[in-house]
């Protein structure tokens, strides 16, 4: 099978999986959103529904299966994702530029499986070196779009040891697989949004990627062209609320 049917196959599916976990009702809210995002979008819908009724239903995945589907017509009220994203999908008709606000960013952290030893990771140098000594590296498949992988592919080429780390990368369907087979044991270390290392059981961040490194993702919602509903409008008050602020730099998610 071709390389560019594989890739599109691996996205419809994530698609197809996405949706399916997260059947909304007709009269919800729908977003669909980055996963990076998630650990403050978890307690969206209860603040939303208290400050107005609003019920919200949360569809998650990496930046260009959610691209995907909206392209593909999926249903969507609210979209979640990196400025580049959001702002083609404003070009080709999907989302409307009125009312487009940016949430936050995010970090990318390096991650170990909690109670092992965390290699120093502060400066390029103790990275790379913490990168070589590694029995095993995870990461998303950068076919796959993932914002995080084709970072981390372009670090592994700077540094020069992308060769030697070939070996030793484990591809997953997405961050949050990676970084479950980590808390289990399966890979030494991965790199991941540190949103995503702080939730998942059994992991533990050893530190930011070093600045020199550093991807510094800014993540932006905007409305649908189709949605102007009052409990849409709602809910974008909501994630633009001081509030919801609040619980974004709770969740490691710093002001843009």
């Amino acid at each position: 099978m071709p390389p560019f049917i594989r890739s599109a196959l691996r996205t419809a599916i994530a698609g197809v999986l996405l949706l399916a976990a997260h059947a909304a009702n007709a009269d919800d809210v729908v977003i669909l959103s980055a996963a990076a995002v998630r650990p403050a979008l978890s307690q969206l819908p209860a603040m939303a529904e208290k400050a107005s009724g609003a019920r919200v239903a949360l569809s998650f995945g990496n930046a260009a299966a959610i691209h995907s589907m909206v392209v593909d017509g999926k249903r969507a009220d609210i979209v979640i994702l990196p400025p580049r994203q959001l702002t083609a999908l404003i070009g080709h008709g999907h989302l409307s530029a009125d009312g487009r606000v940016d949430l936050g960013i995010v970090r990318l952290g390096v991650a170990v499986r909690a109670g092992s030893t965390a290699p120093a990771v502060g400066t390029a140098e103790q990275f790379k070196q913490a990168m070589l000594a590694a029995a095993s590296f995870g990461m998303p498949d950068p076919a796959d779009g993932s914002t995080s992988s084709q970072h981390m592919m372009k670090i592994l080429n700077e540094l020069g040891i992308a060769e030697a780390m070939k070996p030793k990368i484990r591809h997953f369907k997405d961050g949050t697989q990676a970084l479950n087979a980590l808390g289990k044991g399966e890979i030494a270390l991965t790199i991941a949004p540190m949103t995503s290392i702080r939730v998942v059981p059994g992991v533990a961040l050893a530190g930011p990627l070093p600045n020199a490194l550093q991807s510094l993702t800014v993540y932006a919602a905007a409305m649908s062209r189709k949605s102007a509903s009052a409990p849409a409008k709602a809910v974008m008050a909501t994630l633009t609320s001081p509030a919801f602020a609040a619980v974004l730099r709770d969740k490691g998610i710093d002001p843009p």
